[in-house]
C-alpha cells in the first residue's frame, strides 16, 4: 500500500466501479450455505465473516397507476428481490469496511444493491426484524462515505435489495467486496494503479421452469473467494480494465 490517502481513494473507486465492471459468467461445484470466513486468516488484517440466505422476492404495492408517487413509492406493485446476511468481525481488530455487492445472472443482466427505503420497510416486514441496508448507510454516512464501521466482536444482520430478476434466468451470482481489509495498490512504471482485492463469489441456481420462475426457488450451489483486480489510469484515475 503506497499511502493511507491512496487507500481512502481507491477504496472509493472500489465501490464506485464495482457494478459498472463485472466478470465472466462461472459457477463452481463446491461449497455449502450458511457461513464463510477467508480461508488464510491473517491475525493482523481486519476482515468479517459472512452468514448468508438464500434469495427471495417481494412485492411492493403503493396504489393505483403506473408511475413513482412524489415520494418515490410505486404507484403500482413493483417486485424486487433481496438476500439477506449477516456480517461479524471476528478478526479482533476494530475496522471499517467498504462492503459493496453486486449480482448477475446467466442471462447477463447486472444488479446493483440499490437503496429503496419502502423496500426495504417491507422487507423487514416480512422478516419481522430490522435489518441493515445501503439506504441505511446513505442515510447514516452520506453518499461520499460508503465505509461501515464494524469493531471487534460486533455483528450486522444486512439486507441487499436488487431490481426483478429476469424471469428467464436460472442462474445468479452474487459478489461480496470488502469483506477482507487486504487490498494491494501496485504503481506501474506506466504510471497506472492496479488494485487487487479478494472478492467472495456466491452461486445460486433454480431449476428451469418456464411456468414459475419464482425468486423463492433459487437454492444455493458454491461459493469461491477469488482475486479481483482493476486497473486504474491518469491523474483522474480512468478504469482501464474489467475484472478478471
Amino acid at each position: 500500500m503506497k499511502n493511507n490517502f491512496q487507500r481512502v481513494v481507491l477504496l472509493g473507486l472500489v465501490t464506485l466501479f464495482m457494478v459498472t465492471f463485472s466478470a465472466p459468467f462461472g459457477f463452481l461445484n463446491s461449497g455449502f450455505e450458511g457461513s464463510t470466513a477467508f480461508a488464510q486468516d491473517d491475525p493482523g488484517i481486519a476482515r468479517l465473516e459472512l452468514k448468508f440466505e438464500r434469495p427471495r422476492q417481494i412485492t411492493v404495492f403503493g396504489g393505483e397507476g403506473n408511475d413513482l408517487r412524489p415520494d418515490g413509492v410505486p404507484e403500482s406493485g413493483r417486485t424486487y428481490w433481496y438476500l439477506r446476511y449477516t456480517v461479524e468481525n471476528k478478526s479482533g481488530i476494530d475496522g471499517t469496511f467498504h462492503v459493496g455487492i453486486k449480482a448477475r445472472s446467466d442471462k447477463n443482466r447486472r444488479y446493483a444493491n440499490i437503496a429503496l427505503p419502502w423496500v426495504e420497510d417491507a422487507v423487514e416486514r416480512r422478516e419481522g426484524k430490522m435489518l441493515f441496508s445501503r439506504a441505511d448507510l446513505l442515510k447514516k454516512n452520506g453518499a461520499g462515505d460508503l465505509g461501515m464501521k464494524v469493531n471487534a466482536g460486533d455483528k450486522v444482520e444486512c439486507v441487499a435489495i436488487f431490481n426483478a430478476i429476469d424471469p428467464e434466468a436460472d442462474k445468479v451470482m452474487v459478489d461480496f467486496h470488502g469483506l477482507v481489509d487486504d487490498i494491494e495498490v501496485e504503481e506501474t512504471p506506466g504510471g497506472s494503479l492496479k488494485l487487487t482485492e479478494r472478492v467472495l463469489r456466491l452461486n445460486f441456481e433454480r431449476p428451469g421452469d418456464e411456468f414459475y420462475t419464482s425468486m423463492d426457488l433459487f437454492r444455493f450451489k458454491s461459493k469461491a473467494w477469488r482475486m479481483n483486480t482493476l486497473e486504474f489510469s491518469g491523474p483522474d484515475l480512468t478504469p482501464v480494465t474489467r475484472d478478471q
